[in-house]
């Protein structure tokens, strides 16, 4: 169970865009489509917009989260931008540290960084990155990364990269730095978030329910080991209909789709068996995603609050080759019927 603090905090809703088309599909058409939806979720209330990373993505054409929010910024409001995830082990950590600081500053300091180590070998093949020294690159990186944002001076010496008493003059509008989020699934790499005092980011749609309570029991025993008091972001899918029939009909196939391209990229080999996306739709969906009508929607959210607690939901409700319509009613559904039910259930008015 969540732990009680003894007031109810206000869950925080962003969008997490889905930059993934089919190949041989308008990259251009959909990702204006994809500013429409930034439009409408800012003018819902939703608090944030993510966008992810992958290279080398196929069967999808992946838009780059960097470029994307640059875009996004200007119809975003007052929302706060961020990566869900960066692949942090892939780039020169000065590239996307002054990158990322670049995107701070032009969004008036409402950057969130959401970072992970990646699992793809395809990707740490094309950057030329051997198996052994994968995970030792993502932490120097994330070292750098923090010391350049917040140091007057860095000296950091690594096989890919070498800093002496380097003075630094780009920084974040944020003090000492953005938000650093950590993605990971393991319970090694979830320990390994707490102890570096970095919120965890729950993939709750990749794991079923026995498992997620599993995994966020290690993230807030291992939080109260090291004497840290942090977010649980959350990342979940998400379609809510007219009945949970018409739900399932508009999302089986582009869903499938989706986890099909993941069970190809290895992403469930690193859980266990029982976790694998192996398995037929109707099985998957079982205890992972959200999918159904508004109080079937509403009553999984609100489970997931009370049985995890997590600060900060991220919904992707879109995937790959769902059109734009179907996309639209599925928000309209969600902020006119979800949210208020969250907020009534939950005694608090979103300002």
């Amino acid at each position: 169970m969540a732990p009680s603090t003894g007031k109810t905090r206000r869950l925080e809703i962003g969008l997490l865009l889905c930059s993934q088309f089919p190949v041989g599909d308008d990259a251009a058409a959909r990702f204006d489509e994809q500013l429409e939806q930034v439009r409408f979720v800012r003018d819902a209330g939703f608090d944030a917009v993510f966008a992810s990373q992958h290279y080398l993505a196929h069967p999808f054409q992946y838009l780059h989260p960097i470029p994307v929010l640059s875009r996004v910024l200007a119809e975003a409001g007052d929302m706060r931008i961020g990566t869900s995830i960066a692949l942090l082990a892939l780039p020169s950590p000065v590239d996307i540290a002054e990158q990322l600081a670049t995107l701070d500053v032009m969004s008036g300091g409402r950057l969130t960084v959401g970072v992970g180590l990646g699992y793809r070998d395809v990707e740490f093949d094309a950057f030329g990155i051997p198996e052994d020294g994968r995970l030792r690159r993502f932490l120097d990186n994330l070292d750098v990364v923090r010391q350049l944002w917040s140091q007057d001076e860095v000296t950091f010496h690594a096989q890919h990269v070498g800093l002496d008493k380097v003075p630094i003059a780009l920084r974040p509008v944020q003090r000492p730095h953005p938000p650093i989020w950590m993605a990971g699934s393991t319970d090694a790499a979830i320990r390994r978030a707490a102890r570096r005092g970095v919120p965890w980011i729950a993939a709750a749609a990749h794991v079923d329910d026995t498992y997620l309570r599993h995994q966020v029991k290690v993230y807030r025993d291992a939080c109260q080991e090291f004497g840290h008091e942090l977010d649980l972001p959350m990342a979940q899918e998400i379609y809510v209909a007219p009945t949970e029939e018409q739900a399932l009909s508009v999302v089986r196939r582009s869903l499938s789709l989706k986890y099909q391209a993941y069970r190809q990229w290895g992403q469930d080999s690193i859980l266990p068996d029982d976790q694998s996306f192996d398995v037929e739709f109707d099985e998957l969906r079982q205890g992972r995603f959200i999918i159904g009508d508004p109080a079937q929607c509403t009553e999984r959210i609100l489970g997931l609050l009370d049985d995890v607690g997590p600060t900060h939901l991220i919904l992707r409700m879109q995937w790959p080759g769902m059109p734009q319509d179907e996309v639209l009613a599925n928000m309209r559904l969600f902020t006119t019927e979800v949210m208020p039910a969250l907020e009534r259930a939950r005694g608090k008015d979103r300002p």
